[in-house]
């Protein structure tokens, strides 16, 4: 079976984690991604950790896995010769995405605008959209979750908004990116029309599913968020076992009959210092006291078996190691193992969903491993190959 995106040729012009992270999706899904760089390289390839703590171009964390199956081409298209380059490679792609800054992404724009009606859709990545005031800002991750209103809601009444872990922001807006570009590809190949398409990045994060926007909309105040668990609903957040923290949702019926039954108690289901709503916030000391007492001679996964053969909501809380080694990822072969040149084998997430023969991973490429084969390819001689060399064009 052919992959979904088999044939399709795509031109990631940026090297931000935002656009490597738009195209992985494309590239481990049968596209031919080609990554144009400066002979610096790429920003996403500066990002560690690295392995032994030794910075290196070709091995960095997130070049290794946001640039899977991606051809590298070094090429400076600031430059007349290297803009002229960049059209013709993307005279014969589907699809351009850029992350650039706007002066050098209108530039590359209006170039790729001049082709004929063959030339590819283009995708546009920018923190605040392409247009409107804040159009020319430069952000990072941290910025871009402040904008977007989700850290205010990532907070506690009264206290200090908190971040995602690193670039967590960034890479749910290039996977929105990631959907837009495939819908454009498919659109183009069902209408023939060529999309200049413009993804903004606080957009697409206010556009998620955790921000305040329509109950803010009918009661016009942002609704607080105490800390610590509700002593309304309960149990319900995370709870300390023996070995660390179990996450807890069952407040409500049925879960809460459940739950009652499965720590030995089961006349609390229909006890009204629990279960009415008037009186449950008062006992909130004396109820916890006793789920307390289940969890002291109790590990995370004894917890989560035992209630979950009472059908309660609980889960363990896993730490990447632990989440590596769960049975049901191992049983998936949800984690897969990569041979990269000049690294060896490491670890990287498997397919995000699944389809027969639709998925694989390769390797990430060095710097410019791919630039006279890409040039080749577009028709340059030898001799003009050398010559972009010498000029510092191509690399």
């Amino acid at each position: 079976m052919a992959q979904p995106f088999s044939g399709v040729r795509v031109v990631e012009v940026g090297g931000t984690v935002a656009a490597a992270g738009a195209t992985k999706g494309l590239s481990d899904y049968g596209a031919t991604v080609t990554v144009v760089e400066p002979g610096a390289g790429d920003e996403v390839r500066r990002l560690g950790p690295f392995p032994g703590d030794r910075p290196h171009l070709d091995r960095g964390a997130f070049h290794l896995a946001l640039n899977t199956g991606k051809r590298s081409v070094v090429l400076d298209h600031t430059s007349p010769s290297g803009l002229e380059v960049l059209v013709a490679l993307a005279a014969e792609s589907d699809l351009v995405l850029l992350h650039l800054p706007p002066e050098e992404a209108r530039r590359v724009l209006d170039a790729i605008a001049r082709l004929d009606d063959s030339g590819p859709t283009t995708v546009t990545l920018a923190v605040h959209g392409v247009d409107g005031p804040f159009a020319g800002r430069q952000e990072n991750d941290l910025t871009l979750f402040a904008w977007s209103n989700r850290m205010f809601r990532h907070s506690f009444d009264g206290q200090e908004p908190l971040r995602y872990s690193a670039q967590v922001a960034t890479l749910q807006w290039a996977s929105t990116a990631t959907a837009v570009a495939a819908a454009a590809i498919w659109g183009r190949r069902h209408d023939g029309v060529r999309r200049a398409i413009d993804v903004g990045g606080v957009e697409s994060l206010a556009g998620n599913v955790d921000n305040w926007f329509v109950p803010w909309s009918f009661t016009g105040a942002d609704t607080p968020r105490p800390a610590g668990l509700s002593r309304v609903a309960y149990p319900a957040g995370l709870l300390r076992a023996t070995d660390g923290y179990v996450s807890f949702f069952a407040a409500n019926e049925p879960f809460f009959s459940r739950l009652c039954k499965g720590i030995g108690h089961p006349e609390f289901a229909t006890d009204p210092r629990f279960t009415d709503p008037a009186q449950k916030p008062a006992h909130f000391d004396e109820f916890m006291g006793h789920i307390r007492e289940y969890l002291a001679t109790r590990t995370r996964n004894e917890v989560f078996l035992d209630l979950q053969s009472h059908g309660v909501m609980v889960a363990p809380v896993l730490d990447v190691a632990e989440s590596f080694e769960d049975a049901q990822v191992v049983a998936r072969g949800s984690f897969v193992r990569v041979q990269q040149p000049g690294v060896g084998e490491h670890t990287l997430a498997g397919a995000p969903f699944r389809l027969e023969g639709a998925w694989s991973l390769a390797p990430a490429p060095a710097l410019g491993e791919h630039t006279f084969e890409v040039l080749s390819e577009l028709g340059y001689s030898a001799d003009e190959q050398i010559a972009l060399f010498r000029a510092g064009v191509a690399g």
